[in-house]
């Protein structure tokens, strides 16, 4: 199981719902392979398609303390209010991109207990939680913004990979 980078097939991929009375991986033994490749890539979020798991599953911390898994992730509602924030992606190393996304969000998903949670997610965790859940819907950071932005985005990352190089 490694990260695996843009254009990679699998991050254009909607990955499947997981049957909760069968999952067919160990939700606990996932939860913490996924967090080790997140933390260890110093990311905050982490989808199973990222790591070409064909399962509607991510996980999102910035500690090993704090980590939470999603399974079957639901928006149920978003505030219209809305909030423009820099993101990144583990798959999209060095590119940064200004997002816009609703500031508050209900969701629904099952834990890796396979305990049904409903809760409500805000600010930085509401933006985190819609970037992994696009994941699983097939659709990257890329998507969200113009080509003018995405391209200047890429000219950004471009020079500074071979400053560094």
């Amino acid at each position: 199981m490694e990260l695996i980078y843009y254009p990679n097939k699998w991050l254009d991929k909607k990955v499947k719902d997981v049957n909760i009375d069968e999952p067919n991986f160990d939700p606990v033994e996932l939860k913490q392979q996924m967090v080790d490749i997140m933390l260890s890539n110093n990311g905050i979020g982490l989808a199973a398609n990222q790591i070409q798991l064909d399962a509607q599953v991510f996980v999102m911390g910035d500690k090993e303390e704090n980590c939470t898994m999603h399974i079957n992730p639901q928006i149920l509602q978003h505030t219209e209010e809305t909030t423009i924030e820099m993101e990144g992606c583990l798959s999209f190393p060095n590119i940064y991109v200004k997002v816009k996304r609703p500031k508050e969000i209900l969701v629904k998903y099952y834990d890796e207990d396979l305990k049904e949670i409903s809760t409500k997610v805000i600010g930085y965790s509401a933006k985190c939680f819609l970037h992994e859940w696009d994941h699983l819907q097939g659709v990257t950071f890329k998507d969200r913004v113009s080509k003018l932005k995405w391209d200047m985005a890429q000219k950004k990352a471009s020079k500074l990979r071979n400053t560094n190089a």
